[in-house]
C-alpha cells in the first residue's frame, strides 16, 4: 500500500462516514448458518468448493463453529495465539538513525503502547491462523493535534468475500459480485498463510476440519453406544394375521416398556428381550485421541506441549516446545509486518512523521532467554583465548542493552571496593610477615614456601597442554556464535587428568612434610 497516496484518499473521502461499514447493520447482522450441524464429507467438500470460487460465508461459519465446539482444538489454537502475546514489542529507527529518526521511533512506541484494545486487537488479529485472513476496521479519532485511532473493531471474516479473478484480494461482501474494495488506511487486514494458496484456502482450519468431522462422527457413535450399553434388545414378534392398528399397538407396547417399564400388548403378539453382545468403547476414544493428537501437531507443532502420555516424557515435551518457538517466531515476524505496514505507517502519516524512505518499524522480541552465567563464562575464556568479541554481539545475546546517553550505568558499590580493597591489603601484609625469614635454618619450610612457585610452573604447562587443541579451534572460528557453540560443546570433553594428578600430588606433599615437621 502506497502511504502518500493512501493519506490524500482519507482525507478525500465523505466525512460524514466515520468507517466503511458504518450505518450497514445488515452486514453483520446476518444470521449465521451453523453448517457444523450434520456435517458430513459431501458437505464439507461443498463448502471449500465455494470458497475456492470467493464465496467464504459458509467455510467461515464452518470454521467458527470448530472453534466454538471443539474444546480441545480451542485450547491448542489459544496457546498459539496467547503465546505471542507475551513477547515485548518495540518501534525501532532505520539503520544509522539520526537524533530526530530515533525521536520519532520513540514517539510512535509510546503511541502505539497506550492505544486502547491494542493487545484486544493483537488477538482479534491471530485470527488468521485458523481462517487464513483477519480483517479489523480503524476508528480514527483526533486527540488534540494527534489523529490515532480511537477503537478497533473485529470483523467477522463472513462479512467479506474475493473476486474470482484475484483471490488473493478480501473485499466486503457487498456492491456487487466482486464486492466493495476496502478503504485505505481504514482497515488492518492481516493474512496469515499456514499453508501455500489463495488466502481462502491459506488457513489452518482447511486441515483441522478433517479431524474435527472425524472426531465429531466418533464422540456421536460414542454418545450412541452409551445410550444402550447393557441394555437388552426389546423384540416384539406378532402373527401374520394381525392388522396394522394392531402391530401398531404392539410397537407402543415395546416403547412403553422400555420408558416406563411396563404397557399392554394384544393377546396374540409376544416380546422377547434379547441381551446384546459385550461391547468396548476403546475404538470410539482410540479415534478421538487420535484426531486431538493431529490437531496438536497441525496447531503447535508437537503433541507432548499439551498432552503426557502414560510413560511421561519431560524431555521430548521440551523438545517440541522448541518447535513451538519456531512457529512463535514465525508468527511474531509476519504479525510485525502487518501491524508496521497498515497500523504504524498510517499513524506517522497522519501525523506528519512518515518518510518513505527513512521510516521506522514494528519488533516483537522473539529471542530465546540464555543462562546469562554461562554466557559470560564463555565470553571470558574467548577473550582469554585472544578472541576479539564486540560489546554489540554480547549485547544481542545475553539481551542487556547498551547504554544510551544521559542513561545511569550501574557501578560496583564503593563499600564493596574499599572492603575489598583493605581484605586485599591485610592479606598482603599477613603473607609478608609469614615470608619474613625465621631465626635458624628451616629446610622443610623452605621448601614449602618454594612449592607455590613451582607448581604455577607446572600447572600452567599443563594447563596449556589441555586448552591448546581447544584454541586452535577458537581462533579458526569465523563468528563469536561459532566460538559460543564450540566452547559450549568443548568444555565437558577437556582432559584435565593431567591438571588434577598435579595438585593432588602437591596437595599430598604438602600435607604429608606438615606432618612430619610438626
Amino acid at each position: 500500500m502506497d502511504i502518500k497516496t493512501a493519506f490524500k484518499r482519507f482525507f478525500s473521502r465523505d466525512k460524514t462516514q466515520d468507517m466503511q461499514s458504518s450505518g450497514d447493520d445488515f452486514l453483520y447482522s446476518d444470521t449465521a448458518t451453523h453448517p457444523s450441524t450434520g456435517l458430513d464429507i459431501q458437505r464439507v467438500y461443498a463448502l471449500f468448493s465455494a470458497a475456492e470460487q470467493g464465496d467464504i460465508q459458509a467455510q467461515s461459519d464452518l470454521f467458527t463453529d470448530m472453534e466454538e465446539r471443539d474444546g480441545h482444538l480451542f485450547a491448542e489454537l489459544s496457546k498459539r495465539k496467547r503465546a505471542l502475546l507475551t513477547l515485548p514489542f518495540s518501534v525501532k529507527p532505520p539503520p544509522d538513525a539520526t537524533e530526530a529518526e530515533k525521536k520519532v521511533a520513540a514517539e510512535a512506541d509510546w503511541w502505539l503502547r497506550h492505544l486502547p484494545g491494542f493487545r484486544e486487537m493483537l488477538m482479534d488479529m491471530l485470527d488468521a491462523i485458523g481462517h487464513g485472513f483477519s480483517c479489523i476496521e480503524i476508528e480514527w479519532s483526533q486527540k488534540g493535534s494527534l489523529w490515532l485511532p480511537g477503537a478497533f473493531h473485529k470483523r467477522p471474516a463472513r462479512a467479506f468475500t474475493m473476486p474470482q479473478h484475484d483471490l488473493d484480494s478480501i473485499r466486503l461482501n457487498r456492491g456487487g459480485v466482486g464486492g466493495e474494495e476496502l478503504w485505505d488506511m481504514g482497515w488492518i487486514v492481516h493474512k496469515h498463510k499456514s499453508k501455500s494458496g489463495p488466502v481462502a484456502q491459506s488457513g489452518l482450519f482447511r486441515v483441522l476440519v478433517w479431524t474435527y468431522l472425524f472426531k465429531n462422527l466418533s464422540a456421536r457413535d460414542w454418545a450412541q453406544f452409551l445410550n444402550l450399553y447393557g441394555l437388552p434388545f426389546r423384540i416384539g414378534k406378532y402373527d401374520a394375521s394381525m392388522t396394522d392398528k394392531e402391530r401398531l399397538n404392539l410397537l407402543r407396547g415395546i416403547r412403553m416398556l422400555a420408558r416406563e417399564g411396563g404397557g399392554i400388548i394384544p393377546s396374540n403378539a409376544d416380546i422377547k428381550l434379547e441381551s446384546p453382545a459385550a461391547g468396548q468403547s476403546a475404538p470410539f476414544l482410540s479415534m478421538i485421541d487420535w484426531c486431538e493428537k493431529v490437531q496438536s501437531k497441525v496447531i503447535l507443532g508437537g503433541t507432548l506441549t499439551s498432552q503426557t502420555e502414560s510413560n511421561g516424557n519431560r524431555s521430548l515435551g521440551e523438545v517440541h516446545n522448541e518447535v513451538r518457538h519456531d512457529l512463535l517466531v514465525g508468527d511474531a515476524w509476519v504479525s510485525a509486518e502487518t501491524l508496521t505496514q497498515q497500523l504504524l505507517w498510517p499513524v506517522l502519516a497522519m501525523n506528519g512523521r512518515f518518510n518513505p524512505e527513512r521510516a521506522p518499524y514494528l519488533e516483537f522480541d522473539a529471542r530465546e532467554s540464555v543462562d546469562l552465567e554461562r554466557l559470560m563464562t564463555v565470553v571470558n575464556t574467548a577473550q582469554q583465548a585472544g578472541f576479539d568479541i564486540t560489546a554489540d554481539w554480547v549485547s544481542e545475546k545475553s539481551g542487556i542493552p547498551l547504554p544510551q546517553e544521559g542513561q545511569t550505568i550501574l557501578k560496583p558499590l564503593a563499600s564493596q571496593q574499599a572492603g575489598d580493597a583493605a581484605l586485599s591489603q591485610a592479606m598482603q601484609a599477613r603473607l609478608a610477615a609469614l615470608s619474613v625469614p625465621q631465626s635458624g635454618t628451616d629446610n622443610v619450610q623452605l621448601q614449602l614456601d618454594a612449592a607455590p612457585q613451582l607448581l604455577s610452573i607446572q600447572a600452567t604447562a599443563a594447563a596449556e597442554a589441555m586448552l591448546k587443541p581447544l584454541i586452535t579451534k577458537v581462533k579458526a572460528a569465523r563468528s563469536p556464535d561459532e566460538v559460543y557453540e564450540l566452547l559450549a560443546a568443548s568444555y565437558p570433553a577437556l582432559d584435565d587428568m593431567a591438571l588434577r594428578e598435579l595438585v593432588g600430588q602437591a596437595v599430598f606433599v604438602a600435607d604429608f612434610m606438615g606432618q612430619q615437621d610438626a
